[in-house]
């Protein structure tokens, strides 16, 4: 047996990572709005919106993971599978990724959605 193509720490480490940086670029977004109102708005559907998208993502990452039992492809390998298993094992890695990526920023979003609302 093989080791897998991806690791999952490696794809959550990424997706954290890439995360922070919409952590950052959402809280810059909020900090250039004029209307005090609307930043408490904006910041708060961003948590909202990204615990919900991104709970669903990385359960269906996960689940999609668990499915491919090891076998997990990388998107370069798109046009060489054969079968709608391998596209799942395509899929499995980036759902993931964007789980994570959106439930980074949550955690931000709300506390400066306190303090701006």
């Amino acid at each position: 047996m093989s080791l897998p193509r991806l690791r999952l720490g490696g794809v959550v480490a990424r997706g954290a990572v890439y995360g922070a940086g919409a952590a950052v670029c959402s809280t810059v977004t909020a900090l250039v709005l004029p209307d005090r109102d609307a930043r408490g708005d904006v910041l708060e559907a961003v948590a909202f919106l990204g615990l919900v998208a991104g709970a669903v993502s990385l359960l269906t990452g996960l689940f999609f993971w668990a499915c491919c039992a090891g076998e997990v492809l990388r998107w370069r390998d798109l046009f060489r599978t054969t079968g709608p298993s391998e596209v799942i094992a395509v899929l499995a890695p980036c759902l993931v990724r964007v789980g994570v990526l959106l439930l980074v920023p949550v955690p931000v979003a709300a506390v400066l959605g306190r303090f701006a609302g």
